[in-house]
């Protein structure tokens, strides 16, 4: 399970990597894109890192499971950020069985790391509902003014911080 939640981990910075092409080009979402280009795109790799280094804890190898090519366009902003929605609750539904899996062996330690990572993942999935609800809000009518506020909905500060080390105390 570990493996698989690494490869949709790295599957959803495809995802996000699509679509902030798909929208800068389309849509001339380029303010948008500068944000959640790096604070978002560039974060599920960093989630990935997570996982494999729970089994480099236990003397485990990290395999890195195939993605598929993502070359999905979308009719509007709606059609993806619910996409994006959907994909988010999958991965949560997958967390949340190998914790159960971890739990039913009595890895307890896997198990208390995994929980770790799913209270991360809320703030993902926080963010994810967020940009659909900002998007029916804006409408596809007004493309241009979310795009132009969207740094007003980047809710992953913290996160971003914590994952990327930056903001670190060096004391720690």
């Amino acid at each position: 399970m570990i493996y698989r939640l690494s490869q949709a981990s790295f599957q959803l910075n495809r995802t996000w990597d699509n679509f902030l092409g798909y929208s800068n080009v389309m849509w001339a979402f380029s303010h948008f894109s500068s944000i959640y280009h790096h604070g978002l795109a560039h974060l599920y790799p960093l989630v990935a890192d997570l996982f494999n280094d729970i089994l480099l804890r236990y003397n485990e190898v990290p395999h890195y499971l195939e993605t598929r090519a993502d070359l999905r366009t979308y009719e509007s902003m709606i059609e993806f950020f619910e996409t994006n929605l959907a994909e988010h609750e999958e991965f949560y539904s997958m967390l949340s069985d190998a914790i159960d899996i971890a739990d039913e062996n009595g890895d307890k330690n896997v198990a208390k790391d995994l929980g770790h990572l799913q209270r991360m993942w809320n703030r993902f999935m926080e963010q994810a509902i967020l940009l659909r609800d900002k998007a029916q809000i804006y409408g596809e009518g007004n493309k241009w003014s979310f795009d132009a506020f969207s740094d007003q909905f980047y809710t992953l500060k913290d996160i971003a911080d914590e994952l990327t080390g930056n903001g670190a105390d060096e004391d720690d």
